[in-house]
């Protein structure tokens, strides 16, 4: 047998590689079309994909190995094929036909089938592939060992791989030509500048000469390039080709996804990576400079099947293959990053929709979380606070290019795309299943807490150690010093990610964290951290925004703040009022009996500052060392700019109450852990005391007394001696 990647074609020019990719394309579209009736046409045979005769090479499959998945389904795949003796057409045999069938496995086997059924095609014209032309010709499967479908979908199914290994890299690679070419010729009108003004010496203007040839060379080698890919690849005939097979690429997965069951995990990596591949190539193809929204606003029905198909595979736990998941929601993510996209995401079925933001919340594998939270986080653009940006503020003014080095979530969260309106239908599906599923919803709050502790202390680790690098004009950076860039941005994005999620989550069920044990502390513990090394960061944060390294230019201090106010201002809810004053005497004696339950458990964090909040006081200035938000009016409505600063004198005021109320505690009652509360609880049975916000946050970490380590089998309240928690009297776990 052949193998793709040892195949001799697949070192040929890549010109070569391309015509043949074409021709073969043309021809095979033409079979398909005069050999199968319209219900065949849709989809590829899915029995090649299982069957031995056609290993695709060592190709992965969406499920794992073939060697694996082989004998773990064998009896699967028996039951659907039935008798062997029946069904030559998708059993090995030991025939004559069984070479035949080989012999189709490579490119040259593939070439020689087409050869024999339509003839010497050497006086076709290759941009003339019409009906007429291919009806004159016999086509007859006669003389070959399956049935039409079969044989038809193995040759398609070649080309399509022939597509992955080598043509989509050669069709990228050509798009850069322009650029290229635009390049070369700067390069060549400086050597020629130069040569005409140097007073160098004659080995000088010599060596000059030599360069300014060698780049007139290089010019006319890309100009015959561009030359013939205008003529021979960018033409409607071949993008409508390119179009045809995403077409039957989509239909495929779907059958399979749909109808194959456990056999699905049979299909090739490589059917998932060319649906994104596709859709990522079009939009440029006959048109560089044409965009994703107006290639699919032309070709609206082909975009919403994938659309539509990437939803139903996204989170299917069949599929393990990591690029195939990554490639999934890549796409998923481009296409809510323009209108148009949205509102065919939107207009997908609802039970596709549920099930795709189902898969989302139930995922906890760390590599995905990175991406799909991209995702829930662009379905909440535009209805968090100070969150409609379609660029960073700070980077309005500012032309960043994509130099192609940064990540996907980099590259979305420096540039929101275009401005649009909230995306509505997605926000109600995530409420639907928040609300249904409390306990699903529940674990996803608890593991975002758990990625946001984790990607702010990266970053906060990440960040001092990049202060102190410095990009000098001609020194380039070390790729330690590079990845520590990369890194420290992409953790920053991350933490601001994951804030703007953990505000939609509690937006919809604010529950979420107020029913579970200890989650409100936790959060309320992220806050104050992310607000303090914030506030204390200043400098760096203005040193490191004033450098021209790579990636840092999404880290800002506005980003990180509004998201972290977003969050407070979720959980906070309705007991911010704009009265607050009014409960206070004008002496300053205060007349309420009671700190707010939710504001009583942040201001009492050990870790809470007020004035780490004072940028939202601070009047506007142009030294940004000191971050003011009303430097940055333009970007928050009125409503919001009120509400930040109710916030703040809510705070201010409930923190006086709560000092107040401390002074007056006898010493011998303050709870001993924070030294700000009354004891509220007792453990049992060494009965030591404390408050129960300290209690609550203990024994996330420990059921032994924080005093006398003692096993702690009760909690109870102090008044009442109720029973507040009760492990037993076994030993729980540390």
């Amino acid at each position: 047998m052949i193998y793709w990647r040892n195949d001799p074609m697949l070192r040929l020019p890549g010109p070569v590689i391309l015509s043949t990719l074409f021709r073969l394309s043309h021809l095979i579209r033409e079979l398909w079309n005069e050999e199968l009736t319209k219900d065949d046409q849709t989809t590829i045979n899915p029995n090649i994909f299982y069957l031995e005769s056609y290993n695709f090479f060592g190709i992965e499959r969406v499920g794992g190995l073939f060697s694996y998945l082989k004998p773990k389904y064998q009896e699967v795949i028996k039951s659907k094929l039935g008798n062997p003796l029946n069904n030559q057409s998708l059993h090995q045999s030991e025939t004559d036909a069984e070479d035949e069938i080989i012999e189709i496995n490579s490119t040259a086997g593939l070439i020689t089938i087409l050869t024999r059924i339509i003839g010497n095609a050497e006086d076709r014209n290759a941009n003339n592939y019409s009906h007429a032309t291919i009806s004159d010709r016999v086509f007859s499967f006669d003389n070959l060992p399956t049935d039409k479908l079969h044989i038809l979908s193995l040759l398609l199914n070649n080309v399509i791989c022939l597509y992955y290994i080598a043509g989509h890299k050669q069709l990228v690679d050509y798009m850069s030509f322009k650029d290229r070419l635009t390049e070369l010729s700067i390069n060549y009108a400086l050597v020629d500048y130069e040569l005409k003004f140097s007073n160098e010496n004659i080995e000088n203007q010599e060596y000059l000469e030599e360069t300014l040839m060698g780049y007139e060379n290089k010019i006319h080698l890309t100009s015959r390039h561009i030359g013939w890919l205008m003529s021979m690849v960018f033409v409607d005939a071949n993008k409508n080709i390119l179009e045809w097979i995403l077409t039957i690429i989509s239909y495929t997965i779907k059958y399979c996804s749909e109808y194959e069951n456990q056999l699905f995990r049979f299909v090739p990596e490589f059917y998932i990576d060319n649906l994104m591949g596709l859709v990522f190539l079009l939009p440029d193809y006959t048109k560089p400079f044409q965009k994703f929204e107006n290639i699919i606003l032309d070709k609206k029905w082909l975009a919403t099947l994938v659309a539509e198909t990437q939803l139903q595979i996204l989170g299917d736990n069949r599929i393990i293959h990591p690029k195939s998941k990554e490639s999934t929601v890549q796409g998923i993510i481009m296409y809510l990053t323009n209108s148009s996209g949205i509102e065919m995401i939107q207009d997908i079925s609802e039970k596709s929709r549920l099930r795709a933001i189902q898969s989302i919340l139930k995922s906890d594998e760390w590599n995905m979380w990175n991406k799909t939270s991209i995702i829930l986080m662009l379905i909440w653009h535009g209805s968090g606070f100070a969150f409609r940006y379609t660029r960073l503020p700070h980077l309005e003014d500012q032309n960043i290019s994509d130099n192609g080095t940064g990540t996907i979530e980099e590259i979305i969260f420096t540039h929101f795309a275009v401005e649009r309106p909230p995306m509505i239908v997605l926000q109600n599906d995530v409420r639907t299943i928040v609300t249904n599923d409390k306990e699903m919803a529940s674990q996803f709050i608890n593991n975002s807490l758990k990625y946001l502790n984790g990607s702010f202390s990266d970053f906060i680790i990440l960040f001092n150690e990049i202060k102190d690098i410095n990009k000098n004009d001609g020194v380039p950076l070390s790729p330690e010093e590079f990845n520590k860039l990369r890194m420290c941005s992409h953790r920053f994005v991350l933490t601001v990610t994951l804030l703007r999620v953990i505000e939609m989550m509690v937006n919809f069920d604010r529950s979420l964290i107020m029913d579970q044990e200890g989650s409100l502390n936790r959060v309320f513990q992220l806050i104050c951290q992310i607000l303090n090394r914030i506030h204390t960061s200043s400098s760096t944060f203005q040193k490191i925004l004033k450098s021209s390294l790579p990636f840092v230019e999404c880290i800002h201090k506005f980003t990180i703040l509004m998201a972290t106010m977003g969050v407070l201002l979720s959980i906070l809810g309705d007991e911010i009022h704009e009265n607050v004053t009014e409960d206070f005497t004008s002496n300053g004696s205060n007349k309420i009996s009671s700190i707010p339950d939710i504001t009583d458990v942040f201001i009492s964090d050990p870790n809470f500052n007020l004035s780490s909040l004072d940028f939202i006081i601070l009047p506007e200035s142009e030294n940004e060392e000191k971050f003011a938000l009303n430097s940055y009016k333009k970007h928050l409505t009125e409503e919001e700019l009120n509400k930040i600063a109710v916030l703040y004198q809510h705070l201010d005021w409930y923190m006086k109450r709560h000092k107040s109320m401390a002074s007056s505690i006898n010493e011998d009652d303050l709870c001993v852990i924070c030294y700000s509360k009354k004891n509220s609880v007792m453990l049992k049975p060494c009965e030591h005391q404390c408050c129960k916000l300290c209690a609550d946050h203990h024994i996330l970490y420990s059921k032994v007394c924080f005093y006398c380590k003692t096993r702690i089998e009760q909690i109870v309240d102090c008044n009442t001696l109720a029973v507040l928690s009760d492990f037993g009297k076994e030993l729980p776990p540390l």
